[in-house]
């Protein structure tokens, strides 16, 4: 090759380069986008992960950047992260992010939540720190998110294992026009993920099973034929629903958490909103997600009973489990403190099976063992969380 067509290549070698640097905009915008809608729903400790990931690939906040290679945007991931901490109680983590925002690109934003630490975290956590001390929780049934930002301030989620795995299935179309039903369908799988409770399997990999299953977008499907197609995908659990429309315009629309092992209904809720506007149906539809969250609370305790192949909990029908439910069985370790501090960043965490409610009472339950070869493992006073 001539110097002169090595000269060309390199021209244009260096122009998709700058071309691609231009119009970058890519994951981890993405990831920040996605914080900040986490974050209006008060998922702190979500988001605060979607903005760590984000910061990995672009770690300076700047106040224009090109996204998508089609406008500009403001791009604050420290900023954002040190109010995530804020809200988390986590007042030294706050201070440092908001500080490298401020250096990077001052913002009054950055500059009141800095202002705000000067008095301390928010009242709230200064509960949830209280309660982490006691040496036993008594499982209620919380708001989930506060339950969640406690057990993960423990360290204990990530440690225990994987949140109940979901797949929403096309909902039964009764009368709704088909688009209404796919902007239903579509909403409950962003709501339900932005609440940052559960892993939600991705609507397209969804449609490809379908298809394959001969059942495209029908949306009509029996509780057994759907649990053996969530459980031959891998999820823990599925749900299906249907829409109904009257000639007024006014929605019905009804939803069914079921477990994919036992085919049995976890939870059933409905919603009815008198119109069919987008206003209205996103707020039904946010409703609709919120209850089966709730119905499906992060809860711990510990096995009080061994019966052979049968674990009593000391947790019941009181303290929001349900029949169906999964939850990992669980022994901690010794404290994980820090070499230099001496801050208590958590316990060694040894996950010993994986088990599901069967029968439940108002003090506790019954369970069994899902993995049995790890049966043997389990010992009383061992702990266990659900999914």
């Amino acid at each position: 090759m001539s110097a002169r067509m090595r000269f060309f290549s390199s021209l244009i070698l260096l122009f998709f380069i700058l071309f691609s640097l231009a119009f970058a905009g890519g994951e981890w915008f993405k990831l920040y986008d996605n914080g900040k809608k986490v974050m209006q729903n008060g998922a702190y400790k979500k988001a605060s992960e979607l903005f760590l990931r984000a910061l990995r690939s672009k770690s300076n906040d700047v106040q224009r950047v090109r996204t998508y290679g089609m406008h500009f945007s403001e791009y604050f991931p420290n900023r954002e992260l040190g109010i995530c901490f804020y809200h988390l109680g986590d007042v030294a983590s706050a201070r440092r992010y908001l500080e490298i925002s401020i250096s990077q690109e001052p913002t009054q934003r950055a500059h009141d939540f800095l202002s705000k630490l000067k008095q301390g975290a928010p009242r709230q956590r200064k509960k949830d720190v209280e309660i982490m001390k006691k040496p036993q929780i008594t499982p209620q049934k919380p708001p989930i998110e506060e339950k969640s930002e406690m057990l993960l301030g423990q360290k204990t989620i990530k440690l225990v294992g994987e949140r109940m795995n979901i797949a929403v299935f096309p909902f039964e179309n009764k009368g709704a026009s088909r688009d209404l039903g796919e902007i239903i369908l579509d909403k409950m799988i962003t709501v339900l993920y932005n609440q940052g409770r559960f892993e939600i399997m991705e609507r397209d990999k969804l449609n490809r099973v379908l298809e394959e299953q001969t059942l495209g977008q029908a949306g009509v499907l029996d509780a057994t034929s759907a649990a053996q197609i969530g459980k031959g995908i891998g999820v823990d659990a599925i749900i299906i629903g249907s829409v109904a429309a009257s000639t007024s315009g006014a929605l019905s629309i009804d939803a069914r958490v079921i477990d994919t092992e036992s085919a049995a209904i976890i939870v059933a809720q409905d919603i009815y909103t008198g119109s069919s506007d987008a206003q209205s149906v996103k707020n039904a539809v946010e409703n609709l997600a919120r209850k089966i969250t709730e119905d499906l609370p992060l809860i711990e305790g510990f096995i009080i009973k061994i019966d052979g192949e049968d674990l009593i909990l000391d947790v019941g029908r009181n303290g929001g489990l349900r029949k169906g439910m999964k939850c990992h069985v669980y022994r901690e370790g010794k404290e994980i403190k820090h070499p230099i501090t001496g801050e208590i960043l958590g316990k060694e965490t040894k996950i010993l099976g994986e088990i599901l409610v069967k029968d439940v009472f108002d003090k506790y339950c019954v369970s069994i063992i899902l993995n049995k070869e790890l049966g043997s493992m389990i010992s009383l006073g061992d702990k266990f969380l659900t999914k």
